[in-house]
């Protein structure tokens, strides 16, 4: 039992000192930003799948992580954080919003991309997307997963 409490302590940490910021929202892009207690900066970015130049009612999202060696965001850079918090941040806090602000939106693409050192077929990342997912349902919105992409779609009545 004390593994148990050591483990929800640790995934329930608050290990953000701020809470996530938008720092874009056009029809095109909407972008948040958030850091952890290390110093970490993490950007999360919402992408308009466009066909010939023209807005869609889907989008794709990524996140990234600031990468200071080349100055710049960094979706395969890695950092000591708690990677419960950040997926909790992103699929829970950051999602949520999105979808609150592009009520138009049908779909969302992305993928758990494979760290440099990993060899499964299936990544970590896209392993605790779906642990996320299964456990906590998005309200109005379905998903499948395709390996390591998924696609939430939204329900319509």
């Amino acid at each position: 039992m004390k593994f148990v409490t050591d483990f929800c302590k640790f995934n329930e940490s608050q290990s953000f000192k701020e809470t996530v910021k938008l720092i874009r929202d056009t029809d095109f892009y909407v972008d948040y930003e958030f850091t952890d207690l290390l110093g970490n900066r993490f950007l999360v970015q919402f992408k308009n799948m466009t066909r010939a130049g023209k807005l869609t009612k889907e989008y794709t999202f990524s996140y990234f992580v600031w990468d200071q060696d080349i100055e710049n965001w960094s979706v395969s850079k890695e950092v000591s954080s708690n990677p419960f918090r950040i997926v909790r941040t992103v699929l829970g806090d950051v999602l949520n919003d999105f979808m609150k602000r592009k009520l138009w939106c049908l779909r969302i693409h992305f993928e758990g991309l494979s760290s440099e050192r990993e060899r499964d077929y299936i990544s970590r990342r896209s392993k605790m997307y779906l642990r996320f997912l299964e456990q906590n349902p998005l309200t109005g919105w379905s998903w499948v997963n395709y390996g390591n992409k998924f696609i939430l779609s939204k329900k319509l009545n």
